[in-house]
């Protein structure tokens, strides 16, 4: 929160008290942290280092800085598996705020998942009556693929899968005429994205 003019008020006197008393008003450099479920995550200013662990909400530098002091918090190392983010600002000077209050929020890093198609063609091999084949991903998502000429194409189930997280693909019924299969469904996500999954159709008749 911004000082009010009264607040500045408060934090000018303070200052000039303590100057007069030959010492400067400390201040902790400290946050709240939203969502982080992972440990790992190791911030710094400067350089001085706080390591927060999993699931906590705050953090707090050990050192105080004097009045006046600049500040510039970075993510020295992101936690496991996750990705960080500042959504205050996250430099300044001690004393232009009553407090230094930051704030991060953390998120599960995500993955696409994606494969090859073959033999979506239109319906009697006119590319004026199309057929769809429908994949789902749990409740989670989907996607629905469209025939073309060629009958062959890509696919991106969306959305994306956060790591450590199961998927299972699987094929929608019915499929207009065409009778498909897909391979490489089942998995789990693992720090990279996964594009081998490969659904084949043929006619049903």
């Amino acid at each position: 929160m911004k000082l009010s003019y009264a607040g500045a008020g408060v934090a000018l006197i303070l200052a000039a008290t303590l100057a007069a008393c030959g010492g400067k008003a400390q201040f902790t450099v400290q946050g709240q942290v939203a969502g982080l479920k992972n440990p790992g995550l190791v911030l710094a200013n400067g350089g001085a280092t706080v390591s927060v662990p999993s699931g906590a909400t705050s953090f707090a530098f050990p050192q105080q800085i004097d009045y006046g002091t600049s500040y510039n918090v970075t993510i020295q190392k992101q936690p496991d598996h996750m990705t960080c983010n500042f959504t205050t600002r996250n430099t300044g000077s001690a004393g232009q705020n009553v407090s230094i209050a930051l704030a991060l929020t953390c998120e599960q890093n995500t993955y696409p998942v994606s494969g090859q198609f073959t033999g979506v063609t239109p319906l009697a091999d006119t590319a004026a009556t199309p057929r769809t084949v429908t994949l789902v991903n749990g409740s989670t998502g989907g996607v629905t693929i469209t025939s073309t000429a060629s009958g062959a194409g890509d696919f991106v189930i969306s959305p994306e899968v956060p790591d450590g997280q199961a998927y299972g693909v699987t094929v929608i019924a019915p499929t207009n005429g065409l009778a498909c299969t897909l391979s490489n469904g089942v998995g789990v996500m693992h720090e990279a994205a996964i594009s081998n999954l490969v659904l084949t159709c043929v006619p049903a008749n």
